[in-house]
């Protein structure tokens, strides 16, 4: 079994290493910081080619999370990977004619699902030269709209067969 003495390693000894060691050991993504800092090793020991065939990372890669560890002061959790959503998320522009549909249909037909609403819709949208919209999307336009408060949520109705009672939930919010 080898010896490792760890403040021959790091310069204020064993409390430096401990910091680098808690640094990541809670972070929720330390499996991937562990790999980077593994693939630095490596690419110290071996150099660039050898790095590109074994882990396919070029050394620019390498190089710019060297960097971002030293403008981080060492700390090992400034190589977790970045947020990757999108700044700026789509937003789903509906056609006023077909979201007034729907409204209206509802109003006349309450309770009605997108299944019965999709062809009545299709041919208004034919008629009315507007661009007709799928089953799925007239789903989640009903969604939106009663997240709107446009539509009125539907209640659940249930009957009692022994008690022969009427039992009207109102929806869960």
């Amino acid at each position: 079994m080898k010896q490792i003495y760890v403040e021959s390693y790091y310069r204020n000894g064993y409390s430096r290493f401990m910091q680098y060691i808690n640094d990541i050991t809670g972070h929720p993504r330390h499996e991937s910081i562990e790999k980077k800092v593994e693939i630095i090793k490596f690419f110290d020991d071996y150099g660039a080619e050898v790095i590109r065939r074994a882990f396919g990372k070029s050394r620019s890669t390498i190089y710019l999370w060297k960097l971002k560890l030293t403008k981080g002061g060492g700390k090992l959790s400034t190589l977790a990977p970045g947020d990757k959503t999108p700044l700026r998320k789509r937003k789903r522009l509906v056609h006023p004619f077909v979201e007034n549909f729907i409204v209206e249909y509802r109003a006349a037909h309450p309770g009605v699902d997108k299944t019965t609403i999709t062809p009545a819709l299709t041919a208004a949208c034919n008629a009315a030269g507007v661009r007709a919209v799928s089953e799925s999307t007239v789903g989640r336009i009903i969604c939106d709209l009663k997240a709107k408060g446009r539509i009125p949520r539907s209640n659940k109705v249930t009957f009692n067969g022994r008690t022969g009672t009427l039992l009207v939930r109102d929806p869960q919010t």
